[in-house]
């Protein structure tokens, strides 16, 4: 694998909240002709396809599909499209070296990034899941199932982590557009504003 410009950059905000989009999810179609992917090196069969775990990454590649002509491929944890589509095409390669035909045919596209980030503030997680709740935020807090608060906005539709050190979580997220919007939509709910 060659290295790739991640898109998991630190960032901030205009109010100076840093975040840093650390996992994303991407999805492919790829053509291919019928293939066994577990007699590949790598390759495992799964409840949810074909795994292919890249050696020395955190990223795993997801072949699934019934149909014997076209794959859906996942690939979980990457840093950035451009490393997504190259596990991609190593999943293609190992196809085309046994004679098979393979060919990405859409994507890869972003189909969910998690971001985190730190308010940079203590939080009372008891209090502010009641005051969230008393402003119809939908919240959820059980501390002996998960110590954060979980926060679904549906503007943008989002679900945040929040963790009484402050920091957070976001998860769901479509696109990149939606992080900061995201971010000042809580904000401003930590603040009391509606």
């Amino acid at each position: 694998m060659t290295s790739t410009e991640s898109e998991a950059e630190t960032r901030m905000t205009a109010d100076g909240v840093e975040y840093t989009p650390h996992s994303m999810m991407h999805k492919a179609i790829v053509r291919m002709d019928p293939t066994k992917l577990e007699m590949l090196d790598g390759f495992e069969l799964a409840d949810a396809g074909h795994k292919f775990t890249p050696e020395a990454s955190n990223v795993r590649v997801i072949v699934s599909g019934r149909d014997w002509d076209e794959k859906r491929i996942l690939v979980y944890g990457s840093t950035s499209t451009e490393e997504a589509k190259q596990y991609i095409e190593t999943v293609i390669g190992r196809v085309t070296e046994i004679g098979h035909d393979a060919q990405l045919i859409e994507g890869p596209e972003i189909t969910n990034i998690a971001v985190g980030g730190d308010f940079d503030i203590s939080l009372q997680l008891e209090s502010l899941s009641i005051k969230l709740g008393k402003q119809g935020v939908d919240v959820e807090y059980e501390p002996e199932q998960f110590p954060a608060v979980i926060v679904k906005l549906e503007q943008p539709p989002v679900t945040f982590l929040l963790f009484s050190t402050g920091k957070f979580v976001i998860q769901g997220l479509r696109g990149f557009e939606d992080i900061e919007p995201g971010i000042e939509r809580v904000q401003s709910l930590l603040n009391g504003e509606s």
